[in-house]
This record gives C-alpha cells, sequence and structure tokens, in this order.
C-alpha cells in the first residue's frame, strides 16, 4: 500500500494538474491546444514546409535544360524549321554515322597496357573468338598486352584520334546517353527515368538523321525511338530484358548485337526499301554494348571477367567496321565513334562523380577524322603509362553529339550544350568555320528563347526569327520589374559588347571574307557567351531566392524551439499562458507576402515562389506575435550556460555536416559520446553506482566508432560475414537469458507471454545461423560463375520473408513486456545482414543494436536517479537540457545507421553484389527495394528503442523527435549553402545529395516515430511511464520499468517485483 505522504503527493499533483487545465482554458489559441494535437501539428507543418522547400535548390540552382519553342535547326549548311521542310542532310564529311557505346567501360581499363599475361587465363572466350587469344602484345614491348588490338592499333597506326570523354553526374545510363545522342545533360532526377521506358521528349542525333538503326538494351532504345519526332525514322531492335542475368556471361549480349547488326544487312539484300535507307545519306547506325556494365557490377572491373569482356567489345567493333566496309562496297564514307556513357568504380558501381565513373574513352577514325599521326601532348599521370600515340584530346560528353552531327551533316539537336571539338575533325578550314558557326548559332536559338521564356514566363512560346529579342527593352517594360538583359550579349560602344545579331554580322562578314581562322575564333566566343547567358538567365532569381529560403529554414528553427518552450517547458507557467499576442507582426507578414506575391504575379513567377514566400512570412509574424517564451528563456538562463550548450550542441551538429563529406567525423563523435559524456555529464557518484552500465555503454561505442573508420570499397569476405553472424548468435543467447531471467519472476504470472517469446526467439537465432547456408552456396556459386543455384535462391528468400514474419505471426499481444517485442524485433532482421552483406555488414548491426540497448538502460537510469532526487514540492519543466543532448544522440545514431558501412558522397558504396543472391536478373525496382530494406533495418531498430525512451522517460509525444528535427535544419541551412552547379560533377553531385539528404530528416524522424509506435503498440511501456516512489520514514525507489516490464503502482501482491534501494545523492548533470 501507498503511504500517506504518497497518497498526500499523489492528490497534490492531481490539483496541481486541474490548475494547469484551468490555466489552458484561458490560454491563447496557439497554447490551448492538446499535447498530442499541437505536436502532430507541427510535424504535419514541418513535413509539408520540407517537401516544398526540397525543390528549392531546383528552382535556385538548377533548372531544366530543356528550352522548349526552339525552332530552328543549324548545322553545316543544314538550316531548317523542327518538323519543317527543310533540308535534312547539309554539307557533310561522312555520308553515315556509327556510334558503339560500351556501357560502363573505363578510359584506363580500355586504354592501358597489362603484363603478360594480365590474369589466370581459365576464362574461354565465346565460340565467336575460340581461335584468337585473349590478349595480343603491344609492340615494341615484349611483356606486355592489350585486351583491344583493333581499338589500340587504329590510335598507333594514326587512323584514329582518341581522347577522353568527361560525364556529368548522375552516371548512369540514361542521362549518359542523353549527353551522347541529344547533347544535353538532362537534371539530375532523370536517373529515376532511366528505370522504365520514357521517351526522351527533346531533340536528337536521332531525330535529324535521315534514319537511325539501333541496336542493344530494352532499357535504353526505347526511350530513344519513342521519343523521337518521327518514330518511323528510328528502328530498335533489343532483346527482352531476362538476358540481363547477373549470373550468367554478359558477353552474349554484346555478341547478339553483332548478330542482329548482321541479320540487317543480310535482310537488305531481299528488302529494296531497307536497302535504300541504309544507302542514304545522314545514316545513324549506333551499337549499345551492355556486356561490360553488366560484368562490372557482377566481377568488378579489376578482375579477368571485365578484362575478357573488353576484348568481346574489340571483337564485335572490329567485325562492325569490316561488315560495314563489305556492305557499302569500300566507299569510305562511314565515322566510326566508340565511347562509354559512364564509367565504373573499383567496386563495380556508378552513379555519383568519382573519377573512374566520370572519365570513358572516346575513339574517332574514319571518313572525315583527322589523322592522329601528330606529336604526343596532353597526356598526365592518369594516361601517360598507356604509351599511346597522338595527342590526348578531352571532350566533354555533350560535344559528341555535335561531332557527330557534323561529321554527318546533320543539324546540330536544339538543346546542345556541347562545343564542336575541331582537331577531330579532317576539314578544311572554311568547313570548320561554317561548323563553328553552326554550333553558335544553334547555341543562341536557345539563348534567345530562354531570355523570351523569361520575360514573358510563358511556358508555351512559338517560334520565331533571328530578329526576335531585337527591343529586349519593350519586353522588360511588359514583363517585368526591373529586368537586365545579359550584359555581355548587348550592343554598347562604349565597352565594345555586341548584341546577337551584330556578333552573327561579324562573323558571316569574315567567314565571306575568307578569314576563317578569326571566324572560327568569334565563333567558339560567341559559343560561351551563349552558354554564359543560359547561365545568366538559370541564376537571375538567385539573391532573391536564397534570401527567402534562408529566412524560411531560420524562421522554422526558431518557431519550432519556440513551440517547445510553449507546450513542453512553461506549459503551466500562469503568467505565460495569460500573455496576450500581439497583431501587428501577422499584419506586417501579411503585407510582405502581399508585395512578393505581386513581384511574382508581375513576373509570371512559378507558382512554387508564393508557397516559398509564404512559409517565413508565417513562422516570423507567429514568432513576434508570440515571443514570450522565447523572452522568458534568455532571462531565465545564464549567458554562460546557455553559450556552453548551444555552442556543445553546434559543434556536434557541424561535425555530423562534416561526417557527410568525411565518415570518419563521425567517430570522433562517438568517442566523445563514449567517453566525454559520462566523465562531463554524469556525478561521479552516479558513475561509481553504475559502473559496469558506463563502462558497457564506453566499450560498445568505441567499438561502434570503428566502423566509420574501415573503407567503404570491400570485397566479399565470407569469414567476416561468419563473424557477423556469430556476433547476432551471441546476443540472441543474451537475449534468452534475459527472458529466462524474466520467465522465472513471472512464473506465477498466468497471463505472461515470456515463454512464448522465448520459443520465438529461439526460431530466430536458429534462421540468422540458417541464412549462413544460401548466402555462402550463392556467393560461391556466383564467384565460380555457375549461376545462381534454385535451391539455394529459395532457401534464401525462406529464410528472408520468414524472419521478417516472425514478429507478424508472433503478433502484438496485449501488455507485452517491452523488451520481449524489442528481442522480436530487433532480430528479424539479423538473417537478412547475412543474406545481403558482403563484409562488415553484420557485425556493424550487431554492434549498433547492443549500443541502443545500453542507451536505453543508460537513459532510464539517469531519469531514475534524477527523479529520485527531486522534492516533491518540485516539478521539472517536461523538456529539459538532457533532452537536447538525448536528440544530439539520436541524429547520431540515425546518421550511423546510413554512413556506418556507406558513404554519402558515393551512394553507389552501397553494393548490388549480394544482392545477386536473390535476384541474378536485372531487374532495378526488385533489387532497389532489397538494398532498401537492407539500408533500413537498423533504422527500424533505431525507432523501436527511441519510442521505448521516449514513453520510459514519460516525454511527450513527439518531442524526441520535433527537437532532432530542429536541429537537423541546421545541417539543412548548412547544405543550402554548399550547394553549387560548377565545380568538378563530383562536388555537384555531393552537395545535391547532402542538402537533399538533411532536408528529408524531418520527414525520416517523424516516419521513425510513426514506426516506432507501431511496433510498440500494446506494449506494458505504453501502460505508465517512468515513476519515484517516496516513503515517509524513507526514501526509496521502486524502478517501475525493471526488466522491461512497468508493474503497477500500488499493488502488493507476490506477483510484482520490487526493487528498493537507499536514495543515492547522484545526479545526472543534463539539466
Amino acid at each position: 500500500m501507498l503511504s500517506t505522504r504518497s497518497r498526500a503527493a499523489h492528490s497534490s499533483r492531481n490539483r496541481s494538474h486541474r490548475q494547469d487545465r484551468d490555466i489552458d482554458s484561458t490560454a491563447s489559441p496557439s497554447s490551448r491546444s492538446t499535447r498530442f494535437g499541437g505536436s502532430a501539428s507541427l510535424l504535419l507543418l514541418s513535413i509539408l514546409f520540407h517537401t516544398i522547400y526540397l525543390n528549392s535548390i531546383f528552382d535556385v540552382y538548377f533548372v531544366s535544360p530543356v528550352t522548349k519553342g526552339v525552332g530552328l535547326r543549324y548545322g553545316v549548311g543544314a538550316e531548317h524549321e523542327n518538323g519543317g521542310p527543310g533540308a535534312r542532310v547539309g554539307e557533310k564529311l561522312a555520308k553515315r554515322v556509327v556510334l558503339i557505346v560500351g556501357d560502363g567501360l573505363r578510359a584506363d581499363k580500355l586504354f592501358q597496357i597489362y603484363n603478360s599475361p594480365p590474369f589466370d587465363q581459365d576464362l574461354p572466350l565465346p565460340s565467336p573468338l575460340q581461335d584468337v587469344p585473349h590478349t595480343y602484345a603491344v609492340p615494341p614491348y615484349t611483356n606486355w598486352t592489350t585486351p583491344a588490338p583493333f581499338v589500340r592499333n587504329l590510335i598507333q597506326s594514326g587512323q584514329a584520334r582518341w581522347g577522353v570523354s568527361h560525364t556529368r553526374v548522375p552516371t548512369e545510363s540514361r542521362p549518359g546517353h542523353v549527353a551522347l545522342i541529344g547533347g544535353m545533360y538532362e537534371d539530375v532526377s532523370a536517373v529515376t527515368r532511366g528505370w522504365q521506358t520514357n521517351p526522351v521528349k527533346f531533340d536528337s542525333v536521332f531525330n535529324q538523321s535521315s534514319h537511325a538503326f539501333t541496336f542493344g538494351s530494352p532499357d535504353i532504345l526505347p526511350m530513344f525511338a519513342q521519343g523521337a519526332s518521327d518514330p518511323t525514322r528510328v528502328d530498335a531492335f533489343s532483346y527482352g530484358e531476362e538476358h540481363e542475368d547477373f549470373s550468367k556471361d554478359a558477353v552474349h549480349l554484346d555478341l547478339w548485337v553483332l548478330d542482329q547488326l548482321k541479320t540487317l544487312l543480310k535482310n537488305s539484300t531481299t528488302n529494296p526499301k531497307l536497302d535504300q535507307q541504309l544507302k542514304a545519306d545522314g545514316v545513324v547506325i549506333f551499337l549499345h554494348l551492355l556486356g561490360l556494365d553488366t560484368t562490372g557490377h557482377s566481377y568488378r572491373p579489376h578482375g579477368p571477367e571485365y578484362h575478357r569482356n573488353i576484348r568481346v567489345v574489340d571483337h564485335v567493333i572490329s567485325e562492325t567496321a569490316r561488315l560495314l566496309e563489305d556492305f557499302y562496297d569500300d566507299d569510305g564514307e562511314t565515322a566510326f565513334v566508340f565511347t562509354a556513357d559512364h564509367g565504373m568504380s573499383s567496386i563495380g558501381n556508378h552513379g555519383d562523380g568519382e573519377p573512374d565513373n566520370t572519365r570513358t574513352p572516346l575513339v574517332v577514325w574514319g571518313k572525315g577524322v583527322a589523322s592522329g599521326l601528330v606529336e604526343d601532348e596532353g597526356n598526365d599521370d592518369y594516361s601517360r603509362h598507356w604509351d599511346l600515340r597522338g595527342e590526348r584530346l578531352d571532350v566533354d560528353q555533350a560535344d559528341v553529339a555535335v561531332l557527330m552531327s557534323v561529321l554527318g551533316g546533320l543539324a546540330i539537336p536544339a538543346n546542345s550544350a556541347g562545343r564542336i571539338p575541331l582537331k577531330y575533325l579532317s576539314a578544311d578550314p572554311s568547313f570548320k568555320a561554317r561548323a563553328c558557326f553552326a554550333n553558335a548559332k544553334q547555341v543562341l536559338a536557345e539563348f534567345e528563347e530562354r531570355s523570351r521564356a523569361w520575360l514573358s514566363k510563358s511556358r508555351s512560346v512559338p517560334a520565331y526569327t533571328d530578329a526576335v529579342l531585337e527591343d529586349l527593352a519593350g519586353f522588360k517594360q511588359a514583363h517585368a520589374l526591373a529586368f537586365k538583359p545579359f550584359p555581355e550579349l548587348v550592343d554598347d560602344a562604349s565597352s565594345g559588347k555586341l548584341s546577337v545579331e551584330s556578333h552573327k554580322r561579324q562573323i558571316n562578314a569574315l567567314i565571306h571574307a575568307g578569314d576563317y581562322e578569326e571566324a572560327t575564333a568569334w565563333s567558339m566566343e560567341l559559343v560561351n557567351l551563349g552558354f554564359e547567358g543560359l547561365r545568366y538567365f538559370r541564376t537571375y532569381d538567385w539573391l532573391v531566392l536564397r534570401t527567402i529560403v534562408a529566412l524560411g529554414y531560420l524562421g522554422f528553427i526558431v518557431y519550432s524551439a519556440n513551440f517547445v518552450l510553449r507546450t513542453h517547458v512553461y506549459s503551466s507557467d500562469a503568467e505565460m499562458a495569460t500573455t496576450t499576442t500581439s497583431p501587428i507582426p501577422r499584419v506586417l507578414g501579411a503585407i510582405i507576402f502581399s508585395i512578393l506575391s505581386t513581384k511574382f504575379f508581375i513576373e509570371r513567377s512559378s507558382a512554387t515562389y508564393y508557397a516559398y514566400a509564404a512559409f517565413p512570412c508565417y513562422f516570423w509574424s507567429s514568432i513576434l506575435s508570440n515571443r514570450a517564451p522565447l523572452i522568458r528563456l534568455f532571462r531565465s538562463i545564464s549567458p554562460v550556460r546557455a553559450a556552453t550548450g548551444l555552442g556543445a550542441t553546434l559543434i556536434v551538429v557541424q561535425m555530423i555536416a562534416q561526417a557527410y563529406l568525411v565518415r570518419e567525423y563521425l567517430t570522433y563523435i562517438l568517442v566523445t559520446i563514449a567517453l566525454a559524456w559520462p566523465l562531463l555529464g554524469m556525478d561521479r557518484t552516479f558513475r561509481r553506482k553504475e559502473q559496469r552500465l558506463v563502462t558497457a555503454w564506453a566499450a560498445s561505442c568505441s567499438l561502434l566508432s570503428i566502423f566509420p573508420q574501415l573503407p567503404v570499397e570491400k570485397g566479399e569476405n565470407l569469414t567476416i560475414v561468419y563473424a557477423g553472424a556469430v556476433a547476432m548468435f551471441i546476443l540472441g543467447l543474451v537475449g534468452r537469458e534475459v527472458l529466462e531471467r524474466e520467465e522465472v519472476k513471472q512464473a506465477t504470472n498466468p497471463s505472461s507471454t515470456i515463454r512464448a517469446t522465448h520459443k520465438w526467439l529461439a526460431l530466430q537465432i536458429g534462421l540468422i545461423l540458417l541464412s549462413l547456408v544460401p548466402t555462402v552456396k550463392s556467393a560461391l556459386a556466383l564467384q565460380r560463375k555457375q549461376g545462381l543455384p534454385l535451391w539455394s535462391q529459395s532457401l534464401g528468400w525462406i529464410v528472408l520473408v520468414g524472419s521478417v514474419l516472425v514478429p507478424i505471426i508472433r503478433g502484438r499481444p496485449r501488455q507485452q513486456p517491452f523488451l520481449e517485442r524489442l528481442l522480436i524485433v530487433l532480430f528479424a532482421f539479423g538473417p537478412s545482414f547475412n543474406i545481403l552483406s558482403l563484409s562488415y555488414e553484420g557485425l556493424f548491426y550487431a554492434c549498433f543494436c547492443a549500443t541502443l540497448c545500453l542507451w536505453l538502460l543508460l537513459e532510464r537510469r539517469i531519469a531514475l536517479t534524477r527523479r529520485m532526487n527531486v522534492k516533491d514540492h518540485e516539478e521539472s519543466p517536461k523538456i529539459n537540457g538532457g533532452h537536447i543532448r538525448m536528440a544530439v544522440f539520436f541524429l547520431t545514431f540515425l546518421h550511423l545507421a546510413f554512413f556506418g558501412v556507406g558513404n554519402v558522397a558515393s551512394i553507389s558504396s552501397f553494393y548490388l553484389e549480394p544482392v545477386y543472391r536473390l535476384i541474378p536478373v536485372f531487374n532495378p525496382f526488385a533489387m532497389a527495394l532489397l538494398l532498401l530494406f537492407k539500408l533500413l533495418s537498423p533504422f527500424v531498430a533505431l525507432s523501436a528503442i527511441t519510442s521505448v525512451l521516449n514513453k520510459q522517460l514519460g516525454l511527450p509525444p513527439f518531442s524526441l523527435f520535433i527537437i532532432a528535427s530542429t536541429l537537423s535544419d541546421v545541417l539543412t541551412i548548412n547544405f543550402f549553402f554548399r550547394v553549387t552547379d560548377q565545380g568538378s560533377w563530383l562536388e555537384i553531385g555531393s552537395t545535391i545529395t547532402n542538402f537533399a539528404i538533411s532536408s528529408l530528416l524531418c520527414i525520416f524522424n517523424t516516419a521513425l516515430y510513426l514506426g516506432g509506435e507501431f511496433l510498440l503498440a500494446n506494449t506494458e511501456v505504453n501502460s505508465r511511464p517512468l515513476e519515484v516512489v517516496r516513503h515517509q520514514d524513507d526514501v526509496k525507489e521502486i524502478d517501475v520499468v525493471d526488466r522491461g516490464r512497468i508493474s503497477p503502482l500500488g499493488n502488493d501482491s507476490g506477483s510484482m517485483s520490487k526493487r528498493t534501494t537507499r536514495a543515492s545523492s547522484a545526479t545526472a548533470k543534463d539539466d
């Protein structure tokens, strides 16, 4: 029974609660909302805000490179209206162009020479190459070989020009082919459109050809064929998706393409229409060779498989050249371009801006191509050891589309972002000057249309002539408040600057005068000015938008902090509750929003601009109108303490921001919380009392800190996979031991669920060990290229699905101790980390879960000690400094769950190889789902632990997640100003990824909270928060969360477990 003093205290608390409710009834509407409802409303507002503001970097830093309404197409003697009756083929250097793309081919792997023999010759070449060697000697070096003798001979004999083609991010197949064939760089979101058939709805070399014959992958060809301005002009021959099997020899995909080309040429002998199409001027033949990409994913680019596939690609190229020479009777009118859409990282992935992914080979030969017998130039440390003849001529990937257009006499694609690489051409100065002029006019056509579109803010602009926009002032007066045209392309006699039309007239005059060198220089300078002008319009609104977005994020941070202070810190303060709000800030906010809206309406801005402006106006007007909590905070806390706490928090958050770039910063944070927190944040008496727990915490954090130090590039290591399984097995035994002790304690409780849970946990431990069987068998079979055994694949799926079904089949019994539910949830993902792990991922998961459990126990003991020492008349706020520290810990574990085994600067650091143990045939959605399932598993553990922690400490719903989301926006502002559209593509891609992840943390935090609530529903952790009971004659503690079961207060039956200890004077220093 409770003592008289306890009942009195309980009655006093009830009276206090009734008084609080009375006070709340007189409070302002903003503070009168329910605890849960107010928090939920804030989270919904946060989700809406962050979802809209996520798009801000694309309005600020990036706009779509597709400019609609560019009506004219320019080539050397080929100028016409798009879709009109104008000439399709103009003055040409070659009658036809053959584009061969080795998907996923790295430049160094094609060009470099290898020791003899480079690899063990235990991989036989496919049947068409059985009589030829794997490699050929490289004269005059007897001990060096090459897997591409045909391509290398073209370079060494001077028949071909060569260089490195530099791609942009994302280094994926769709954006790469769009750049090669369309001449433009799609926006970053194009990577997701490459996972399914989406027509390329913009201009391309295929559109400008007389006919295009394409062969290869079903992932690439249909988007160009279906998106062509005249679909009958593009023929696509592709194999079925089932042929893209990662467990089989991928070279057959390339040989299939060669066979289809042979069949097409053979069929033309009996099909006059086909023969006429093939022999017309302006034909483009495209061979897409996917084998290298598939082989690189499966076996990585450093092994014999990739080397062997290069040999097959070289064979396809040589056979293609021979077939076309025979078909066209050696007319010498064919130009060949061989390149790649992207490279391949050392770990067998691509997608990011790693140099191995962005550097691809470019080899051009045939009609219209300059001789390579020139002095060796352009080599650096990257290419010097290749020992290739001639000058290394590097290009941007979009330059290839312009090069093919000029070679074939075709008009340059409308949105081309390329520059003609003149050194690749064998042509007279007149042709080169006119080619450069055509390049400039095409870029300027887009610039002029972009100018007009910006001024009119119309998405549907009719075609126009070259005279459009000579009177920019008229457009300014009509559609902009203070529009300034691009200053470099405006007639200005004082500075010597010329308008677009003046430039064109000057270049025409130079060409007619025969001053081709000067005309070429003027044209290339005009190309550069055109690109600068396009960038000018894409960044025109930067200052206004960046200011609005920054104020929006800052406003949300302060608004959220004000909300926490009002509802969870000063919620029972009578003076705070009765403070009236001022309407003046809200009126000012409405006025500012009206002014900005008027500006956006006049300038016909995007609808998102209004949303960007609405949020900061709302946030700051709300803050200023209800600023009492912030004023109270600044008055009640000492400046030194505030500066110390704020400084420490910002330092940790900044270290998390640096971890996006350098994973090792997570190690520094973990070591800090392992050692500095116990020493500086806990009382010495508490550390002595909980010495074992504190030591275990420090050891676990120290072990976990090792993983960010490990290399991201890791090979398959089954021994370490075994170690991960053993670690999870040991944790399972510890969990069973805990349940066995609890079973003894609950032996007299007929409703106890522990015995059943004990059996289910044993099943989960068994599944962890069983998962090693399909893991090892499938890995060895794939390594030996034996294909994936059906029984192993089936067993893997059974174990994976079965382990996830255990928590579902077990159900969620009511009044189940949360410890039982936690163990079932945590071990449900153990088998998946075995099957889908390449190396140390299983060890990481085991250590991560152990650290989270220790964190939960340590926070509980700190809270018990603190509450035990609170005097009866004292009431601590629901949220204090310790809870901010917990939110920082939560953010740290959140980022560790993602970056512990990967690197955000290289999203491709998350391997696909283990996925082949379950899905050997290319299926991007299914593979992505499996990879996502593995990546999200640690987050499920984090959500469950944090949900228990939130409830055990009696914190308001969403409170920890609200604080964490507020702190995460410090990261978001940081990354917003780091976003760049210039520099290396690694830098550009990384800044976009960093901002997107940090901006989505709020939504992700909400998902984690809801996930934790779902996982812990109906457990006894929901019954009652942590409490301390004080007896009249002595201060004693009842740990009502003893071993995961919350015991009802006031019950003296034998089924209750009470642990009574002498009150300690130790207190945690968190508050």
